[in-house]
């Protein structure tokens, strides 16, 4: 036991010794920022410009539904962020990452309510959001409001949509580059 843990040593020893041969010098950046606080993100509704965490989609008949993968209109949300109270700086985007319960690459509505039919997510590039895939970048610009346009509608996600509550509680982060 001690001869192999001294050839191990031995081994070691001459792996380092032989790649000093090969050492360089360089420089590393590193960049970041220090902020006092979180900025406050709020949930706008862009038909009355009224603030909350609640985002009415308002009533489909099921009927109204095609094919699985059609989607019916609900509604616009922002998410905005305050640049005259937030630390903006000059070339800042932001990304945005919803989760929530998946339903494929949608989000499942609560149980209980209606059946075969998801939230569908979708950012100012129209592309569908995936729980957990982070949106298209949003420029920021100091010193003034900036709005984040996003939106939910239905999608059906079977070959039947029953009646019934269609919500689902979904969280997200802003995350700021």
């Amino acid at each position: 036991m001690k001869k192999s843990l001294l050839a191990l040593s031995l081994g070691l020893a001459a792996g380092l010794t032989g790649t000093s041969a090969f050492a360089n010098t360089g420089n590393i950046l590193f960049e970041g920022r220090i902020t006092t606080s979180t900025c406050p993100i709020q949930i706008i509704n862009p038909e009355d410009q009224q603030s909350g965490n609640h985002v009415n989609m308002g009533t489909v008949d099921a009927s109204h539904f095609g094919a699985i993968g059609s989607e019916l209109p609900g509604k616009g949300f922002i998410l905005r962020i305050n640049g005259t109270t937030c630390p903006i700086v000059k070339d800042d985007v932001a990304k945005v990452t919803f989760t929530g319960a998946p339903a494929g690459n949608f989000f499942a509505v609560k149980p209980g309510g209606a059946s075969g039919v998801a939230i569908a997510l979708k950012d100012i590039t129209t592309n569908n959001l995936a729980p957990g895939a982070a949106s298209a970048d949003y420029p920021l610009i100091p010193g003034v409001i900036n709005d984040m346009r996003f939106d939910a509608l239905y999608r059906k996600t079977e070959a039947t949509v029953t009646a019934g509550a269609a919500s689902a509680d979904i969280q997200f982060v802003v995350d700021i580059n």
